[in-house]
């Protein structure tokens, strides 16, 4: 095929280019709208003899003895002003679609939390950043023996990952920012009002109420939390535990949030504890009851606080002349109602302790549960 004809279709046509310019004749554009008008026209050499400069530039076409020593020139027409407008909006469509494009994808994506991974070796020098990532809904983020990580949960808070990992994002929207912690070890800083943010583990959901903690969850789906600041609530199908600063629990699969006791508790009273929350109704439980009740002090008022409702009716009245020493009922709150194990005057009590309110925590089973005690 000669070139001459894909510059001015002078040449011979080769069959193949006619049949695509064929199929696509429909979808040409129209010369008056979007591009100038290209003619060839004899050189006006009166104007030239005038002195005139041509506006345009020459071609010599192939063409017949009559043009033969004859100059053309190309002519463009100018635009319209229909034409340029229809130019500008289809760079405008074109901008349209590109931005709707983009945006398009990135709303199908699921939303995330930022992560940045440590080298989190003994043998580093200092906390070096190997990788940042983003921890997608549903996305699993687990750090190898050597590695730390820093989660940026949404614009309320920080998680520290420790090495040997594993976590889950479940779910992230305004009040509702949930993680899975499957084994491994958790530091978490939220500055939230309370119930904004839940770690679900394998044998309780951490519900945190404006607090710092760590969280531990071994292979078999036991666990512990140990709380800094502010305080926690552990909940498994209607068991709870609301965990104070300086205070400690276990979570067991199969039976829930433990009884909290505090950081500098006696290993044999953590043992009696572990045995009431496991089988309270055991014929050896007056007698555990009794390490635990011997060895508590002022500062295990949230612990005693726990067994009111935990022991077996028997045995509350053991509890409830405890706790009375340290911080007595309030109005309202009795014997008899505390052996019932009436859910309001618990609640009384609890906010004597001067603690915190447990309203934060009855609203948030309210309001995610639909719960009412």
């Amino acid at each position: 095929m000669s070139d001459d004809y894909l510059w001015d279709q002078s040449g011979p046509r080769d069959p193949e280019i006619a049949r695509l310019e064929e199929l696509l004749r429909p979808f040409r554009q129209q010369p008056s709208m979007l591009a100038p008008t290209v003619q060839l026209t004899p050189d006006d050499t009166d104007a030239e003899a005038a002195g005139q400069r041509p506006q345009t530039a020459h071609v010599s076409p192939a063409g017949t003895e009559a043009n033969a020593g004859r100059s053309w020139r190309i002519q463009r027409t100018p635009l319209s002003t229909y034409g340029w407008l229809a130019l500008h909006l289809a760079a405008a469509a074109l901008v349209l679609l590109a931005a709707g494009g983009w945006w398009q994808i990135h709303r199908s994506l699921p939303p995330g939390w930022e992560v940045t991974i440590f080298d989190g070796s003994p043998s580093a020098p200092s906390r070096r950043v190997t990788a940042h990532r983003d921890l997608r809904t549903g996305g699993s983020l687990e750090t190898g023996s050597s590695e730390k990580a820093l989660i940026k949960v949404a614009e309320i808070g920080n998680v520290n990952v420790d090495p040997g990992t594993r976590v889950r994002l479940i779910r992230t929207r305004a009040g509702d920012h949930r993680l899975e912690l499957t084994r491994g070890t958790i530091h978490a800083t939220i500055l939230a009002p309370p119930g904004q943010f839940f770690v679900e583990t394998p044998s309780a959901t951490v519900v945190d109420l404006g607090c710092a903690y760590t969280l531990t969850i071994d292979g078999e789906g036991a666990g512990l939390v140990t709380v800094a600041l502010g305080w926690v609530g552990f909940e498994w199908h209607g068991r709870e535990s609301l965990i104070p600063a300086g205070f400690i629990a276990a979570t067991r699969p199969g039976i829930g949030p433990g009884t909290p006791f505090h950081a500098d508790t006696s290993p044999a009273v953590r043992d009696a504890l572990e045995a009431i929350d496991i089988d309270p109704a055991s014929p050896a439980a007056a007698a555990t009851l009794g390490v635990v009740l011997t060895s508590s002090t002022e500062r295990d008022e949230a612990t005693l606080w726990h067994l009111l409702a935990r022991v077996q009716p028997s045995q509350r009245d053991r509890v409830f002349d405890r706790l009375a020493r340290f911080v007595p009922p309030p109005p309202a709150v009795t014997r008899d109602g505390i052996r019932e194990g009436r859910r309001d005057m618990l609640d009384r009590w609890w906010d004597a302790l001067g603690l915190g309110t447990i309203a934060w925590w009855r609203n948030w089973r309210v309001q995610r549960s639909g719960i009412r005690d």
